[in-house]
């Protein structure tokens, strides 16, 4: 539930709880109020509204009815005594007037001086409730006027006392107040409460998250239960810390691979200019004495400069890969010509080191790929001298096959070689891996060779992996994807 939703309704259940809250308690407070109640002999019992409003009505229908027929019966003292127990109970009384003078008052209303404030013969029209002067009651007034039997104007009043009734009404209106003024300060504060919890709560979360990355602790998890903004903030701040924790332990290792990188730089670089210092110095010493040991240094300086200047090289290249800086030139080939000419072309050298390389692939025909010859070249002759590096037999053969799938072509140099072992295996297209852990660089090489030819590989859009047996031989593979077009350059 999204919090604009979660607002609108906390607003309108603080609405609509204060509303029907009060109707009930008022509805309760009510019957409780009016229901019968006794508060004590000499007080009154008050019966329900309606009921009491209806016995006051049939009262006065029996009144007007003995006023009409037998007036005269309003002096009789029994009738009056009988009257006046049932006017008590409805907290009632009557008043009777002949002509001017009043005659008979219910005794509750003697002394009240009313005579001047009843209506005159005929005035009267509907019950009113008024107040009188100087008294601390408030009168329902009911008149009703008649002729007595010598023809003189008569006129019987119904007053009843509804300041009880007001006082109910006062203490009912005071606590369906309190009750509306209580109903709303809980129903916000509980509400507020609710909706602040699950707004706050985990706005604290994610403050406490962020103090924690600014700390640099990054080893924990946003938990948010929720499913709203709030929630998504937390999902979208925990992937945060999670891609800023993957981005500085990737920048941790990039580091440290800098400082290994430096490292290694350091020491192949130290080997071929440490010979041709000491070579060098041999020949200023006067060392090489003779013509013959003189050649021997300087072919020696040579190798060594030859050495370090192919070092400095597979490091620029490698350098120029790795930031994507290195531009490829791509041309449509057909792969099982190019590899029957590199093929050709590498036997020369292999034969005189006793070594043969073969392709089994001749029989394709046409297999369109898409690469830059110079740099597939570099791959080819990496992965060669890799095999030709570490060949222990005196009969080395590299086997070249390849395989044509529906989207690209596997190429395939397996040798007969040493072998290579299974926990060294997945590192050794890594930079500066080499199996020989002297680094002794007469065998080994730079270590760049085959991290080298991977890079390039992956630019092609393709992959490089390896298979060995320790004592058999390795197998290098990798894709190149075929091209579209199908035209060749």
């Amino acid at each position: 539930m999204s919090i604009k939703l979660r607002l609108v309704l906390s607003y309108i259940a603080m609405l609509i709880i204060p509303i029907v809250t009060t109707v009930l308690i008022a509805h309760f407070s009510i019957l409780y109020y009016f229901s019968d109640m006794q508060k004590g002999e000499n007080e009154i019992s008050y019966a329900p509204i309606r009921d009491a409003l209806e016995e006051r009505e049939e009262l006065f229908i029996k009144i007007k009815e003995i006023s009409l027929k037998t007036p005269e019966k309003l002096f009789n003292e029994s009738y009056i005594k009988e009257l006046e127990g049932e006017l008590k109970k409805l907290n009632s009384g009557i008043i009777v007037r002949k002509n001017d003078d009043v005659v008979y008052v219910t005794p509750k209303y003697e002394g009240m001086e009313m005579e001047s404030i009843l209506p005159d013969f005929g005035e009267y029209k509907e019950d009113i409730p008024f107040r009188f002067k100087g008294a601390k009651i408030k009168l329902i007034l009911s008149q009703q006027d008649f002729y007595f039997s010598d023809r003189s104007e008569g006129s019987v009043f119904l007053l009843t006392d509804i300041q009880p009734l007001i006082k109910i009404f006062k203490r009912l209106s005071v606590t369906v107040a309190v009750t509306i003024i209580i109903v709303l300060i809980l129903t916000n504060g509980f509400l507020t409460y609710i909706v602040a919890k699950r707004i706050v709560n985990p706005l604290n979360k994610l403050k406490e998250s962020a103090n924690k990355i600014k700390d640099g602790d990054l080893d924990f998890n946003v938990d948010i239960d929720s499913d709203d903004e709030i929630g998504e903030l937390g999902i979208a701040f925990n992937d945060m810390r999670v891609r800023l924790k993957s981005s500085l332990e990737l920048q941790q290792q990039y580091e440290n691979n800098r400082k290994e990188l430096i490292s290694n730089i350091s020491h192949d670089l130290r080997t071929p200019i440490t010979s041709i210092k000491g070579y060098v110095e041999g020949i200023r010493d006067g060392v090489a004495d003779t013509p013959e040991k003189m050649n021997k240094y300087i072919n020696t300086i040579y190798k060594k400069a030859v050495a370090a200047d192919k070092l400095i090289d597979e490091l620029f290249l490698y350098s120029k890969l790795d930031l994507s800086k290195l531009e490829f030139n791509f041309n449509d080939i057909n792969i099982v010509k190019y590899l029957i000419d590199c093929m050709e072309e590498l036997q020369f050298d292999l034969e005189k080191r006793g070594m043969t390389i073969s392709f089994n692939g001749s029989d394709y025909k046409d297999i369109i790929v898409r690469v830059d010859v110079q740099q597939l070249k570099r791959v080819i002759i990496n992965i060669v001298e890799n095999a030709v590096k570490y060949m222990d037999k005196a009969n080395g053969k590299i086997q070249v096959s390849l395989q044509e799938e529906e989207d690209e072509v596997i190429i395939a140099f397996a040798d007969n070689g040493q072998g290579i072992e299974k926990e060294a295996l997945p590192y050794i297209f890594d930079r500066f891996y080499r199996a020989d852990l002297s680094r002794n660089s007469a065998t080994g090489g730079s270590g760049l060779g085959l991290s080298i030819a991977k890079m390039i590989i992956e630019e092609h859009g393709g992959r490089m992996w390896a298979e060995s047996v320790e004592g058999e031989g390795t197998s290098v593979y990798f894709t190149l994807k075929k091209s579209k077009s199908g035209e060749t350059v």
